[in-house]
């Protein structure tokens, strides 16, 4: 074991592990989540949140047909406990509850007061979290909703149990974690504005935009934070969780980041961008030319649609890349972008099939270190790049292997 890497994850991790604790996450599991070989996964990673001690309210999409087979399905996958650890065969409690998006039907004198029933159904869901039960929904189509698809009817109750318990996350099971069309622009964290005008704009199956209009309507009604997570990437909740890149989309009506591939029209901005870390002898002077050189690659961080930082692969020979030009604006660098515009280079590296990537820097050793990047001799580099080298400056060489 890799103990180093092990305690700077824990380290890493742990913040986030205690600011969840004792939380509420309503989890909307589609019926495309539900396959076998993907459910036994999912439950493994909702399993261990529980053993954190998050308090979790689980809404399936399922047809009727399906409905107890399901339900029971998901009790039986929790009842084996947390696999590969003391917790193994202790079972965690699951209990069914139910909850009318609309208001129910009511004969003769008797006050149809829909509020009143709402609430005790939500009093009897926070019973269940405090007992230390997981919550299972898994809502019909009744008289009362006879209007809505079977969806549309999951995905409503989804958000009024999220209101109405006054949950701190709602989190959407859905593939991909991005919505947006183009594999260039990574959406880590949106606005609900800026969430709303990807719906308008992106072409979504039906069923799709229904989710994600309720993960808009519980944000925009009090939600503190909605996330859209993978549920085919094994550890992707896990991840989008307990790391500060995440692995999916974060929703809020706070600002944003957005990381798009740069154009010549953006060289302009980057040289800005660059200005105050040249002057600060940070970063070497890049030309323009070398921007916009085919072997190059920017991406840009826009902030609100601002450009707050950028990031530059150069394509090498041998199976490697050069990372450069890696800088956050000053008034963001406490916004992690230097290790999501890191993450999306390394991310692009890998694509283009590169073993390795490497970084030259002079003050920033410790961060790239963190970062899974190892000191190295002048050597280890491909003789071109050898040959560039700036020994006046002194920088250091820093390689990390791509996994």
């Amino acid at each position: 074991m890799d103990f180093h890497r092990f305690a700077r994850w824990f380290r890493d991790s742990s913040p986030y592990i205690r600011e969840h604790r004792d939380k509420v996450f309503v989890v909307l599991m589609p019926a495309a989540s539900l396959q076998q070989g993907l459910l036994g996964k999912i439950v493994r990673d909702l399993a261990l949140l529980h053993v954190l001690g998050i308090k979790q309210v689980l809404i399936v999409e399922t047809t009727s047909g399906e409905r107890r087979r399901c339900i029971t399905t998901v009790k039986e996958l929790f009842a084996r406990g947390l696999p590969s650890s003391r917790y193994r065969n202790q079972a965690i409690s699951v209990v069914e509850e139910t909850f009318d998006s609309a208001p129910p039907i009511h004969h003769g004198n008797e006050p149809r007061d829909a509020n009143a029933h709402r609430r005790k159904q939500a009093d009897h869901i926070v019973q269940t979290l405090d007992h230390g039960s997981i919550a299972l929904i898994a809502p019909t189509v009744g008289h009362s909703m006879s209007t809505n698809s079977h969806e549309e009817t999951v995905n409503n109750v989804a958000t009024a149990v999220a209101l109405s318990i006054s949950a701190n996350k709602m989190i959407v099971l859905h593939e991909p974690a991005s919505l947006v069309g183009d594999p260039d622009i990574v959406n880590s964290d949106l606005s609900t504005d800026a969430f709303q005008a990807i719906l308008e704009q992106e072409t979504l199956e039906k069923s799709t935009m229904h989710r994600m209009h309720a993960l808009l309507q519980a944000c925009r009604q009090g939600i503190n934070r909605g996330h859209i997570v993978s549920y085919e990437t094994e550890g992707a909740l896990l991840a989008e969780l307990f790391t500060a890149d995440g692995s999916g989309t974060q929703i809020s009506t706070d600002d944003y980041l957005t990381i798009r591939r740069a154009t010549d029209i953006d060289t302009d901005v980057i040289l800005d961008l660059m200005k105050m870390d040249i002057e600060q002898d940070r970063l070497v002077p890049r030309s323009r030319e070398k921007l916009r050189d085919d072997s190059t690659t920017v991406f840009l961080a826009e902030h609100d649609n601002i450009p707050v930082g950028c990031v530059a692969l150069y394509s090498l020979e041998d199976g490697m890349q050069e990372i450069g030009t890696l800088l956050a604006a000053p008034v963001h660098r406490d916004r992690n972008i230097g290790s999501r515009l890191l993450s999306r280079a390394e991310a692009e590296a890998r694509k283009r099939g590169a073993s390795h990537v490497f970084v030259f820097t002079r003050h920033a050793v410790d961060w790239f270190e963190r970062h899974d990047y190892l000191t190295s001799r002048l050597d280890s580099l491909p003789s071109a790049n050898r040959a560039t080298y700036d020994h006046e400056r002194q920088s250091t060489l820093l390689i990390k292997e791509l996994e």
